[in-house]
């Protein structure tokens, strides 16, 4: 090849990059030594600014880029400076100076050579898809118009840099550079929503100005989709190579794939990788330099750059949604059909701020748990595969049960992680217990399996996720099918289950009528397992005295208590002393609700300290916080009762420190949030009394607002509907204690309609009826009256 045949060449792929430094590279490359090449090639490319301009595309014998005698005015502007020639014309800057207002744009003035008639309806169109296309990351268009039979087009002056060298130049990460391709991709969608084609994506059409936005320019070329010429071959205006798709070289006219194909360039581009040129070795289908990229950025961008426009992204929206899949760690629809270590290893990573915080050894099972998950439900029909990937399935449910969500208990924010994960360990337990091929081992692990996941949605003295009907569905599920198992562990696990089941019902459902159908059972299945465990026949005792406690037996709740607590033995463990403290609080709430409160009083101090020494020695457990910080709430809310003000507030105030604490640990956690309004408006009982009206107002409207919000979320729940009925009462008692009779009139009239409608849904417990809807009747008798 003569040397000007090989300096052409070297010159076209070199005015195919934008990049000073990928260009000095190539040239570097491909002249090597050879002196007289390199002296031929810089003195072409010398032309590229001038009246001489070149494109990749453009011929090297006559200037294509001339527009001859660029005026000193153009309709009402002033020409300051030229800023570049292209295939269509010049692109000058330019004032407004005809005293309407200050402006300063850039005038695209069409050259000589093009101005047919055809050529002028070209860039009329153009003028036309402008006006139509209003997007922050689009040059908008100001004006128009025809001079000296030349036509030229206004539009916002943009003072930035082709959007590849203004990155090099910030020496930008990987974040800001797909940030800026995230709105690049934006504003080319949206013109394709207008039925606008771009068709001559690269990085000169693509400004950054300083403050890091992207500005889409030049619709040079652009069509309206709706009236593209099918029978037009060819396309009058230059190619950029590297960056036009392949079949617009074969003269297909611009479609949203060959805008996608761009794009997908402009990704290498942006990224500082070498975009597609003549002696690239491409990954196999695409037009993907190989070693360039790899794992989904390399998915991503080949699908983009792919050979035929049909296995390209449909559209822009589809490829900006799986960068975003990416980048949020989520498996991109590029890279399927995948295997299971891939979606094993999105998981982790989508997961790494909570799983980091646990062990290594979480973070490892956690990758097996997610690997058993994608095995088994693409198990393959074959009977050994299947086999093995139910083999997977009983080990992924263990783990994730017993040894995952345990650590990530204690783990910042985990609580919709820990949601998630047992989610995914039900649909293996569902799996489980439903299947044909399961032995009685297999259906006995899985009833455990569902007694487990169960404790983790509404435990006992315990952190849960607040899932009351779920767990005591799983309870139910677990229950039917240890009944129909022989055997010690199906007997101890039947104990456990309805145990749990009375436990439910009463503390998180407040279901007192269905917890006392349930307790014949309970203590049956108990009686025929605490040989097994005595430590059953405790738990049961617990729930016992509990159960007696909502339905107003006072005494048997202190004589079962009692009882309990001096069967528990001696020990100084972290769980027995939790233990003790539990039924230590049952003790002293039948002395309070029996108007003993002087006597329940330093049952509760003990509580509170046993709580206490259980955080001191774990000061990190936020389960044992929330603990010590509702001990102190009962202890102030006693002092409260007992008249003793002052010290009622102080140990409130250290109360409500814990729980909010508590919940800024996981604001997701509605147990949490539910430690927070019972000690706040025991604070807010207390400022009232104390004369700090405003100030208790304030708090009980602010716990209001959130109980009614977290209602309008989850309107069946009980609790919540007990919750809000409690609240617009403590209003009613704060404003009668006040003397605001009348408005307490009001608020106590609403709670009373909230009791009688809960007394008709049946989820009005003996508490409620003897306390504080009684409460709450007694000041209407008071107030109401006419």
């Amino acid at each position: 090849m003569s040397t000007e045949a090989t300096a052409l060449r070297i010159v076209e792929a070199a005015l195919g990059l934008d990049d000073p430094a990928a260009r000095a590279a190539l040239i570097d490359a491909e002249c090597g030594g050879d002196t007289a090449l390199r002296a031929r090639v810089a003195a072409l490319l010398a032309h590229e600014n001038t009246m001489y301009r070149l494109l990749p595309t453009e011929s090297f014998i006559r200037p294509l880029g001339i527009v001859e005698n660029i005026p000193e005015r153009i309709g009402p502007y002033k020409v300051i400076s030229e800023i570049a020639r292209g295939g269509m014309g010049a692109v000058v800057k330019a004032e407004r100076d005809d005293g309407v207002f200050a402006q300063t744009v850039a005038i695209k003035l069409i050259r000589a050579d093009l101005a047919s008639p055809r050529a002028k309806a070209r860039f009329a169109d153009e003028r036309r898809i402008l006006a139509r296309l209003s997007h922050p990351g689009i040059v908008r268009i100001l004006d128009g118009g025809e001079q000296d039979d030349r036509a030229w087009l206004a539009m916002d002056f943009v003072d930035g840099a082709p959007v590849t060298e203004a990155l090099r130049r910030m020496n930008a990460g990987l974040a800001q550079r797909l940030d800026a391709f995230e709105a690049v991709c934006e504003a080319v969608a949206f013109a394709h929503r207008a039925l606008v084609i771009h068709a001559d994506i690269k990085p000169s059409n693509v400004l950054m100005t300083d403050d890091g936005r992207v500005h889409l320019l030049d619709f040079g070329i652009a069509r309206l989709m709706v009236g593209l010429d099918s029978d037009e071959c060819g396309d009058p205006y230059p190619l950029t190579k590297g960056y036009a798709a392949p079949e617009r070289g074969a003269g297909i006219a611009p479609t949203i794939a060959s805008d996608v194909f761009s794009l997908g360039a402009l990704l290498l581009g942006m990224l500082g990788k070498a975009t597609p040129g003549d002696d690239s070795v491409f990954v196999a289908g695409t037009r993907l330099p190989v070693g360039q990229l790899d794992g989904d950025l390399a998915a991503i961008t080949g699908k983009a750059l792919a050979d035929r426009p049909e296995d390209r992204y449909a559209d822009v929206t589809e490829l900006l949604a799986d960068l975003r899949r990416h980048r949020t760690f989520e498996p991109v629809r590029a890279r399927e059909p995948a295997g299971w270590r891939y979606h094993a290893e999105r998981f982790v990573l989508r997961h790494r701020r909570g799983l980091v915080l646990t062990s290594l050894a979480a973070l490892a099972l956690s990758a097996t748990a997610v690997i058993s998950t994608v095995s088994y439900i693409r198990a393959e029909t074959a009977r050994e595969e299947a086999d093995a990937r139910f083999a997977d399935a009983r080990g992924a449910a263990r783990y994730l049960l017993f040894d995952v969500m345990p650590k990530l208990e204690n783990t910042p924010r985990s609580f919709a992680l820990r949601a998630e994960m047992a989610a995914v360990g039900q649909r293996y337990l569902d799996r489980l217990a439903s299947a044909r091929q399961a032995t009685d081992a297999v259906r006995l692990e899985a009833a455990s399996g569902l007694w487990q996941l169960a404790q983790h949605q509404a435990r006992a003295g315990g952190p849960n996720l607040n899932q009351p009907d779920r767990a005591d569905a799983n309870l139910r599920k677990a229950e039917a099918i240890a009944t129909t198992l022989g055997g010690d562990q199906a007997k101890l696990l039947l104990a456990r289950i309805r145990v749990d089941r009375v436990w439910l019902a009463i503390a998180m459902q407040a279901d007192v009528a269905g917890a006392a159908k349930l307790e014949s059972a309970m203590r049956e299945s108990v009686a025929a397992a605490k040989h097994l465990d005595p430590s059953i026949d405790l738990d049961a005792q617990f729930v016992l005295a509990d159960l007696n406690g909502w339905r107003g037996r006072f005494a048997d709740e202190y004589a079962i208590a009692d009882t309990a607590l001096a069967r528990l033995g001696a020990g100084d463990t972290a769980d027995l002393t939790l233990a003790r403290a539990r039924l230590i609080g049952s003790k002293a709430e039948a002395l309070y609700f029996q108007g003993r409160v002087e006597a329940a009083l330093p049952l509760y101090r003990e509580g509170l300290a046993m709580a206490e020494q259980a955080y001191d020695r774990q000061p990190g457990n936020n389960y044992l916080l929330l603990r010590r910080g509702v001990w102190r709430w009962q202890v102030g809310s006693t002092l409260l009762e007992l008249n003793r003000l002052r010290e009622a507030l102080a140990m409130l105030d250290a109360g409500l420190i814990d729980v909010e604490r508590g919940l800024r640990f996981d604001p997701a956690d509605a147990e949490a949030r539910r430690n927070v309004r019972v000690v706040a408006t025991s604070k807010a009982q207390t400022l009232a009394l104390l004369g700090r009206t405003g100030e208790a107002m304030s708090v009980l409207q602010r716990v209001l607002r959130d109980d009614e919000a977290a209602l309008a979320r989850d309107p069946l729940n009980p609790r919540l509907n007990r919750d809000v009925a409690y609240d617009i009462a403590t209003i009613g008692e704060t404003l009668d204690a006040a003397g605001r009779t009348s408005e307490a009139c009001v608020q106590d009239q609403l709670a009373l309609a909230r009791y009688a409608d809960l007394q008709r849904r049946g989820i009005l417990t003996t508490l409620d009826v003897t306390g504080n809807r009684k409460k709450v009747e007694l000041r209407i008798g008071r107030n109401c009256r006419r």
